[in-house]
């Protein structure tokens, strides 16, 4: 027997499943709505959109991971940890920040009024992710917060939104990514 059929072969720390996980992977729209009930794989979903994001296209992706409070976080943040340091990912605690191994930063933030996303003007990302935007009365800081969306090395940008039916913003959620109901997604 040779020494190298001892070593194992490389692991895959992440993939998605079958149906909207990967379909979310896979959508070339610049702004895509995922919605369905708790435990659907939802903000899972978001982190592989990162992963694939921030693997493609290295020090030029960067991404910013929003919910009302931070402490809502803090288990996105747990779930980032048992993956992205296996694959060489440094988190700075104090700025809620990833660096990953190709350059690519993704940052963790909140947003508890609407007038936080005012905080964010000037700002490049390549990617935004709004977790439990069902949760925003009004589609307001996501408005403002699109304008954010630019890069100057020519990295596709993107939004990436989830949330559970109800809430104090159920209706603009269904009236602007469900109503509409392109290609029956």
């Amino acid at each position: 027997m040779s020494t190298s059929s001892l070593v194992p072969g490389p692991s895959v720390l992440w993939s998605p499943q079958p149906g909207p996980q990967t379909a979310l992977l896979q959508c070339p729209v610049f702004e895509v709505f995922y919605g369905g009930a708790r435990g659907g794989g939802k903000t899972e979903s978001s982190i592989g959109d990162w992963l694939q994001h921030s693997g493609l296209y290295g020090e030029g992706a960067v991404g910013i991971f929003f919910r009302r409070k931070l402490t809502q976080l803090r288990e996105v943040i747990a779930r980032t940890k048992q993956i992205f340091t296996k694959i060489g990912g440094k988190y700075n605690e104090q700025a809620k920040t990833w660096t990953m191994p190709g350059g690519g930063r993704l940052i963790f933030a909140y947003l508890e009024k609407d007038s936080d996303a005012e905080e964010y003007q000037g700002h490049n990302y390549t990617r935004i992710y709004i977790e439990e935007v069902t949760n925003f009365p009004s589609p307001d800081p996501i408005n403002k917060l699109r304008a954010c969306l630019r890069s100057g090395a020519g990295v596709p940008c993107g939004m990436r939104l989830t949330g559970n039916p109800g809430g104090p913003g159920h209706n603009w959620v269904k009236d602007r990514y469900i109503k509409p109901a392109p290609q029956g997604y």
